[in-house]
């Protein structure tokens, strides 16, 4: 009870500040099981329970979701800033360039481009974004092992993701957005559109002098370097873009495929 209230005290403290072995919640720990089970299974309720809503609900829904992400990683990032023992802004490690930030850019695309905009956005969420949410979801490596799920940094991470992969499914299961819903071979290329202009700014600052991996294109983060940690830094960052490039294939191939087979069928029984 002592370190549940002592969690409780400090859920705005910056881990430099922190008695670690004091926290509760942290990675793999009871609570952590617990809490993120449940809202897992919030995720999914509410995503099935709202699939007969409209298109313009759905829309207003995951605006109002992207819009409260969006605030609360500008809040983060401030925190981050200011909260630790020195006040500077971390630029190799704080900036949202990372596979899931790109969430924060594609969102408004998915919800007000037009039809080939919706495409490589709600394409984006549906291959990197759902992989990026799902590994950070159940496996928060970057901000559990220093945070509670009870802490403001624990909760962004969780709710960050959550709304990620609720959005993929609320998609799904109302039809704003199918592995169907690609036609063309062209359009394959959409779902990496949003990745590959991420990489820009990320490879700019990951080539500067600040250096750093965002996007994961040197590969030093995760289990990237028992892979490929023994190429150079350019090598890693092509491997990486032909990837990322590859990615949707494994999601809306199959789709394609699928419903191309489908009208085949179709007409061949309109000729008989």
């Amino acid at each position: 009870m002592e370190n549940l209230i002592y969690t409780l005290q400090n859920c705005f403290t910056h881990k430099d500040f922190l008695v670690h072995d004091r926290l509760v919640g942290t990675l793999f720990s009871p609570l952590h099981f617990i809490l993120s089970a449940l809202l897992l299974a919030l995720i999914i309720f509410l995503a099935i329970k709202l699939r007969g809503c409209s298109r313009r609900t759905v829309r207003n829904l995951m605006a109002v979701l992207w819009a409260i992400m969006v605030v609360w990683e500008v809040v983060k990032i401030v925190w981050e800033t200011v909260g630790g023992h020195e006040i500077a802004l971390e630029w190799g490690g704080v900036l949202p360039l990372y596979p899931c930030s790109i969430f924060l850019y594609a969102m408004p695309f998915a919800l007000w481009g037009n039809e080939y905009m919706q495409k490589a956005a709600c394409g984006y969420l549906s291959t990197l974004g759902l992989i990026g949410a799902s590994i950070n979801f159940f496996y928060p490596i970057t901000v559990l092992p220093n945070y509670s799920i009870l802490s403001f940094a624990g909760a962004h991470t969780m709710l960050f993701h959550g709304v990620m992969m609720f959005c993929f499914i609320l998609m799904q299961t109302t039809g704003y957005h199918r592995y169907t819903h690609l036609h063309k071979p062209w359009e394959l290329i959409l779902p990496a559109i949003p990745t590959l202009i991420m990489s820009i700014p990320a490879n700019i600052v990951n080539y500067s002098p600040i250096g750093s991996d965002y996007m994961f294109f040197k590969c030093n983060s995760f289990f990237l370097p028992s892979l490929f940690g023994w190429l150079a830094d350019w090598q890693s960052t092509v491997i990486l873009y032909v990837l990322y490039m590859l990615l949707p294939l494994a999601f809306y191939l199959p789709g394609m495929l699928y419903t191309r087979h489908k009208q085949k069928r179709l007409h061949m029984g309109r000729t008989n």
